[in-house]
């Protein structure tokens, strides 16, 4: 049996790689969520160095997330060949996603210290980006290539690399 390298397993890959990062996100979240409900002393405490630090750490690595992404999937269309290119769409979809989950991870933690929901909210709401950023090919066709027809190439499962 051959072990060739395609167009299907490598979007295979790429889409466990986010089923993964998005589960360990919700893990995170979960747990910290479950252990604060439970702490009956807890106090909410309402930090604005906090506030402001988890919300600005969100917003500028939601908006660094997506410009990184395009700056780097934009490299591919000097590429001719399309395994170089998809490893350059996977290169810029794993720093999207880990500028993602850190901000998450970050408000999880801040939501922890101060027990106040805004930071839990704020992850949940990373997290819900990081489902809907899911690497597509209509997304792979879309920064990859400049000509229709060579956008087909994305779409055949058995297209050796």
């Amino acid at each position: 049996m051959e072990n060739k390298n395609t167009v299907g397993k490598q979007f295979k890959a790429l889409n466990v790689l986010h089923i993964a990062l998005c589960l360990g996100v919700l893990l995170i979240l979960s747990v910290i969520r479950y252990l604060v409900k439970q702490d009956i002393n807890a106090v909410p405490t309402k930090s604005l160095i906090f506030e402001i630090t988890g919300i600005a750490v969100g917003f500028i690595c939601v908006l660094s997330a997506r410009f990184l992404f395009f700056k780097n999937a934009n490299a591919a269309l000097s590429v001719v060949s399309l395994g170089e290119k998809i490893n350059i769409f996977r290169k810029a979809f794993i720093i999207q996603m880990a500028l993602l989950e850190g901000a998450a991870i970050i408000n999880a933690v801040f939501y922890l210290l101060t027990k106040n929901d805004l930071h839990f909210f704020i992850g949940v709401g990373i997290l819900l980006l990081m489902i809907f950023r899911r690497p597509t090919r209509v997304i792979a066709a879309m920064v990859l290539f400049d000509n229709t027809e060579d956008k087909q190439q994305i779409y055949d499962d058995s297209l050796t690399l």
